[in-house]
């Protein structure tokens, strides 16, 4: 006999069945891979039908619970990731040292002028040329952040096309004689995502995003890249190593 969702509660029927993924997942039931049954699998064991079984997981997915993976399936989201901030922060490294895959999905590079606080930080003129790149940063496929970065083009010609290549900050800069250079400055704010972000992170519209912007230095104290990331707020937290962060440059607000 197929087990069915509590009749005991008012809520719609796709409610309770969510409630009852929500036990079966507190309980163990789908460790592992950590991937849940498909929609008709749920279907079919519960006995109700495929529309009712997609409510439920969406319902697991807006709670921060699920994640609906690029091709199908849903799994359940990892444990938070100990993102590191201190004098060299770098995605791969944070990501890798939690035992996860880093991997990161281009989303623009192109040459724009900069206004505001990237010029402001980069010591560039108001509508100054700069090179800018639009990042997924992900861990296991799974997004945990969207990135904009900004570099000055009169001193990285042709960084956008390099950094097609080789899909990484550091290894680009390398390329330029900059082979190293560490972080100035962090400021973190948490606010609402809006729907672009939203979107990119496939995460709900309740819960907050990390808001960072970040300046890194070269060996003579040049700015050299300017990064504004919003990162998934119940995906990351924030680790800062005393002795290799700056606190007085580590501002929280909000």
């Amino acid at each position: 006999m197929r087990p069915k969702p509590s009749a005991d509660s008012q809520d719609p029927l796709w409610k309770r069945l969510e409630h009852k993924l929500l036990q079966d997942i507190r309980g163990g039931r789908f460790d592992g891979a950590g991937r849940l049954p498909s929609e008709h699998e749920l279907a079919e064991r519960f006995g109700v039908n495929r529309h009712t079984a997609r409510q439920a997981i969406a319902g697991l997915v807006q709670r921060g619970i699920v994640f609906k993976r690029k091709g199908g399936g849903s799994y359940l989201v990892p444990a938070v990731i100990d993102y590191e901030i201190g004098e060299r922060t770098r995605f791969s490294t944070n990501v890798a040292l939690q035992g996860r895959e880093p991997s990161r999905t281009l989303l623009e590079v192109n040459e724009r002028k900069a206004h505001d606080r990237a010029c402001s930080a980069l010591a560039m003129a108001d509508g100054e040329m700069s090179i800018f790149i639009r990042v997924i940063g992900e861990a296991d496929g799974i997004p945990i952040s969207i990135g904009d970065t900004y570099l000055p083009a009169r001193r990285f010609q042709g960084f956008g096309e390099l950094y097609r290549e080789t899909m990484s900050i550091t290894k680009t800069l390398a390329r330029y004689g900059v082979h190293d250079y560490t972080r100035e400055m962090t400021r973190v704010i948490a606010r609402n995502p809006s729907e672009e972000e939203v979107r990119h992170l496939r995460q709900s519209v309740v819960t907050p995003i990390l808001a960072v912007e970040s300046v890194d230095i070269d060996r003579d104290r040049r700015p050299i890249v300017y990064h504004e990331t919003r990162f998934a707020g119940e995906r990351v937290q924030f680790v800062v190593k005393h002795g290799e962060a700056d606190l007085s440059g580590f501002e929280k607000q909000g």
